[in-house]
């Protein structure tokens, strides 16, 4: 829909009730900004387009008309913005902060409150990254549940986080030899089954066993290196013509195993058609996106997953809370953007209900603050952040500011140039003696029989 035709539609009914744009925005699709980058020239996708529609007709309005030149946006998932696909970014984050370990603590803390049942403890992983989380939380699983057999399935679109994962599972292997593994690219609400919710999809499905020979972590190492044409031939992400969400294009269930274990792990393989989901243990480390609607969070990814708990099993969900010095430097740039609107007990609500009567059997558990919010910091050498501030240090801190409030490179193109990003960075560095960022975890659990 061409813009002057859709703030038309927005200004007349923003004017009927008395109502600011940015709160319209913030109040159809969550986001404050969505009328400022209208007039800028930035299109919307025409699930966003369906949002706002409802939001008017909810509303006593007059809904948009739909028979207008409807031009839906296009993300390209390797170019634009969105979690982790600006690979930069991403890997500036990972390597300055340590979010990743504390977040594998705060899993670990859950290891003791789950009861395994045989014949395998089952670890699911809703977004693997690269790998990090994963394996320092199955080190700590290894040192609690040493002889009992893992199954431990990830999902995750993106190549080149499932190369960096497999990378890890050689050693885990080694360690921990009765483990099968299983990583796919399947959305929220089939992965954990394997098993795609459309027939087409459900038909072209690659199923790929790798059976790993020897027993050292070299000779695991070299098989699974192997799988390199299979990962570029099979793992591909297109963009969806309707949400602009990038989706996968076939979709794949890689199982990796010894088979010198094989006889003992017989009941825990997976096999085409034949999958359980029964999960002790669900990690749901920043699975959405910060400013996605709280219906989109609840709907689409912890809902359906919640749904794959067996009995006595534990979810645990984080991500970023705010109220910290990395939002304090984004609003020193941006005043007012505050990305993190949507507080871990509006999830759960609305979650539960999205559950309706399966939600019986489960537990809410937002918890206080204090159990909930944990912290991690950027590891900065200490004469870095005391001295004198260098130029790679700010931009290291304003990376990651702008990396976890998710802001786009568009809009991140003229503050770089300006130089104010970086004198925004250095104050927050010399005030707080540092950076560090909040984190908020919550927890679903289902009553053991």
């Amino acid at each position: 829909m061409k813009n002057d035709q859709l703030l038309s539609q927005i200004s007349e009914f923003c004017q009927e009730n008395d109502m600011a744009e940015t709160t319209f925005g913030r109040r159809s699709v969550n986001d404050g900004k969505l009328v400022h980058r209208l007039r800028e020239g930035k299109r919307i996708t025409i699930d966003t387009l369906d949002r706002i529609q409802a939001y008017i007709a909810a509303s006593g309005g007059v809904p948009l008309p739909r028979n207008l030149d409807i031009v839906p946006e296009k993300r390209d998932p390797r170019g634009n913005f969105r979690f982790f696909e600006n690979r930069q970014k991403y890997l500036l984050f990972v390597h300055t902060c340590s979010e990743k370990r504390v977040v594998a603590e705060r899993v670990g803390l859950e290891l003791f409150s789950i009861h395994p049942r045989p014949p395998a403890l089952r670890l699911f992983d809703a977004g693997c990254g690269d790998g990090t989380v994963l394996s320092r939380v199955l080190r700590t699983m290894h040192g609690r549940f040493p002889h009992m057999p893992f199954y431990v399935a990830g999902k995750e679109l993106s190549l080149e986080d499932v190369r960096l994962t497999l990378d890890k599972v050689p050693d885990r292997l080694f360690e921990h030899p009765a483990s099968v593994f299983v990583f796919t690219n399947m959305n929220y609400a089939e992965a954990p089954w394997l098993t795609p919710k459309s027939p087409a999809a459900a038909a072209s499905t690659i199923w790929h066993d790798v059976v790993l020979q020897g027993s050292s972590a070299g000779e695991f190492e070299a098989q699974i290196a192997a799988l390199k044409p299979f990962l570029e031939q099979n793992w591909r992400a297109s963009v969806s013509p309707r949400t602009g969400m990038p989706v996968y294009e076939r979709p794949v269930a890689l199982v990796l195993y010894r088979e010198d274990h094989r006889f003992l792990l017989d009941q825990i393989i997976p096999r085409a058609g034949r999958t359980e989901a029964n999960f002790d243990l669900i990690i749901a480390s920043q699975p959405y996106r910060a400013k996605s609607s709280v219906s989109f969070r609840a709907r689409r990814i912890i809902a359906p997953l919640a749904r794959a708990l067996g009995p006595g099993g534990r979810l645990i969900g984080i991500h970023s809370h705010g109220q910290d010095p990395g939002l304090e430097m984004i609003q020193a740039v941006w005043p007012g953007e505050n990305p993190f609107s949507v507080s871990r007990h509006e999830l759960l609500r609305a979650v539960k209900y999205e559950l309706g009567t399966v939600g019986r059997n489960l537990n809410f558990n937002a918890y206080s603050d204090n159990r909930s919010i944990f912290r991690y910091d950027m590891e900065a050498l200490p004469n870095e952040v005391t001295g004198s501030i260098g130029t790679s240090t700010a931009f290291a801190a304003w990376n990651a500011a702008v990396y976890v409030a998710q802001i786009e490179d568009d809009r991140l193109t003229d503050m770089d140039q300006s130089g104010r990003a970086l004198d925004a960075a250095r104050e927050v560095l010399r005030k707080y003696n540092g950076l560090w960022f909040n984190d908020e975890s919550y927890v679903i659990s289902r009553r053991r029989d």
